[in-house]
Formats: C-alpha cells, sequence, structure tokens
C-alpha cells in the first residue's frame, strides 16, 4: 500500500478559491492521502464549503480554531493531527497539477532523499499564468539568499520530527524559515518539472505596516538560521539577499525605513564578495 500523505490547508475566508484548491487533491493520481483544513477563524462560507466536502469524502477533515491563530500556529496545529508519513501543505488559493503528489513522493524514493520541491507555474487572479518558478539543484547553497522551494514541496516525517513545529515568530516568512533549517540538515530533491499553480495577489506586501513586518522578520530568519549552513560557504548569498536585492526591490520607496540598511549591505557585499571574486577571474584568466 502507498504510504500516507498528510496535507494541511490552512485557511481564512477562502470561500473565493477554496474548491479549485480542494478538487485538484481529489484529482491526484496518488490516493492514499489525507486533508487536513485548518480553519483559522474565517467569518465567510469557508466553513459551510469544507464541511460539504468532508462529508463526502473520508480523507478529508475540517477543524475550526478557537480564535485566529496566524499562519505558523495553525500549520503547526495541523500537522500535530497529521497521520502522514509523508508532509505538505498548500493555500486555498493555489491549486497542484493531477501528478503533484506522485512525482514528488517518487522523487524522495528514488533518490533517497527526506525533501522534494518543485517548480510551478505563477498566476494572476484570473488564473492566467504570468510566469514560472524554476527549481535547480542549487538550492542548499542559494536559500541563504533566496527562497528557491516556492509553493509545491513535500517531506518526510522524519524531517517533521527532527526540525520541529513552525516558528510562531517568523510570521510573514515561516516557510522560508523553515526550509533554510530543513536544508541545514538534508540535502534537497529538486524536481524541475511544474506541478503546482501559485496565485500571485497584486499588493500583497503593500501596507506600510505590513512591508515593515515583513522585513524585520525576514531579517530576524536570515540572521536566525546562518550558522546553519557555514558562514564562509553562504555569507555571499547572506548579503546580496539583504543588501543587492532588497535595495533593488525597495530603493524607490522613499518612505522605506530601511533603505538605509540595504546600501550598507549592498556596499559590503560589493567590498567582501564582488570586487575579490571580479579580481580572481581576472587573475585566472590570464593565467
Amino acid at each position: 500500500m502507498e504510504p500516507l500523505i498528510s496535507i494541511v490547508l490552512p485557511i481564512y475566508n477562502g470561500e473565493k478559491y477554496m474548491r479549485m484548491s480542494i478538487d485538484s487533491i481529489l484529482s491526484q493520481t496518488y490516493n492514499n492521502w489525507e486533508l487536513l483544513i485548518i480553519d483559522d477563524g474565517s467569518t465567510d462560507n469557508t466553513a459551510v464549503i469544507a464541511q460539504e466536502y468532508a462529508a463526502k469524502d473520508s480523507r478529508i477533515r475540517y477543524y475550526k480554531n478557537p480564535e485566529n491563530m496566524r499562519l505558523p500556529r495553525t500549520l503547526n496545529r495541523g500537522f500535530s493531527l497529521a497521520k502522514g508519513d509523508f508532509l505538505t501543505w498548500t493555500s486555498d488559493d493555489n491549486y497542484y497539477y493531477p501528478t503533484a503528489l506522485e512525482t514528488m513522493h517518487n522523487a524522495l524514493v528514488q533518490q533517497g532523499k527526506e525533501f522534494a520541491f518543485a517548480s510551478c507555474d505563477v498566476i494572476n487572479g484570473d488564473g492566467d499564468i504570468v510566469e514560472c518558478i524554476t527549481v535547480s539543484d542549487a538550492a542548499k547553497k542559494s536559500i541563504v539568499g533566496i527562497n528557491p522551494v516556492g509553493a509545491c514541496f513535500l517531506y518526510s516525517r522524519k524531517v517533521y520530527e527532527t526540525v520541529g513545529e513552525y516558528d510562531p515568530e517568523m510570521t510573514l516568512v515561516e516557510d522560508f524559515d523553515y526550509w533554510q533549517r530543513i536544508c541545514a540538515k538534508y540535502e534537497p530533491a529538486c524536481i524541475p518539472q511544474k506541478l503546482y499553480a501559485y496565485r500571485w495577489h497584486d499588493g500583497a506586501l503593500t501596507s506600510t505596516m505590513r512591508k515593515d513586518l515583513f522585513n524585520r522578520t525576514l531579517e530576524k530568519c536570515l540572521l536566525k538560521n546562518r550558522s546553519g549552513f557555514g558562514k564562509i560557504d553562504c555569507i555571499s548569498s547572506y548579503y546580496y539577499y539583504l543588501g543587492l536585492h532588497r535595495c533593488r526591490v525597495n530603493l524607490a520607496d522613499s518612505s522605506d525605513p530601511y533603505k538605509g540598511k540595504y546600501l550598507f549591505y549592498w556596499a559590503l557585499y560589493t567590498i567582501i564578495v564582488r570586487v575579490p571574486d571580479k579580481l580572481r577571474r581576472i587573475c585566472l584568466k590570464n593565467i
């Protein structure tokens, strides 16, 4: 019999897209799964829709938090209830392609890995594909600087028992924090095939308060996990993310209180990484 895959679906007021998300799980070629829908205090028709699906399929279970607990704690509740040998989670506005679970499970088994992730399409609010997130085998090194995992992944119960729960202090970057903690201990299986559709909403981080929280939490996340990868090997990625990338993204925003810090990190990255690397390349070329 196929091992059980537990899928946690944390949801808050997700009536608009949740049917598409759940239907994509029902359409999987891999059949031995359970879906745990964890409602984080929805006030729309989320509960009605979830209970409708649970009544039709015994593999689907619905739970409602007593209060709004936010995403990390909602995920932790879901995984504490999960019975699967392999674990993953999805979002109410995203959906799997039919072979997603089967392909990721096969990759773990065939490659002898504990953590796998796949490429995915990025769609807009209307469902149109606007770009593709393609994964690569360089994930273990690059994950200190960027989030290469995307939204389609699967990991073993061994990983969950080793790495532990999602960190409640990492709201907005809880997944990035978790992938860093996993990759510090396990080499991932990277699947170039597109197995998932990730919906990007315009303005997801537009509010000043939300952007400030994201920036502060992201920096805390990077500082927290850097030692797990070796300071020398990943310091270039660390400074690249805090400096060059964030500077490029936010420099045009004059209200961004982190702009000065990004400029500092960019300068530091240039001095300790880019200049020596360019000199090294010139020397090698002339040998």
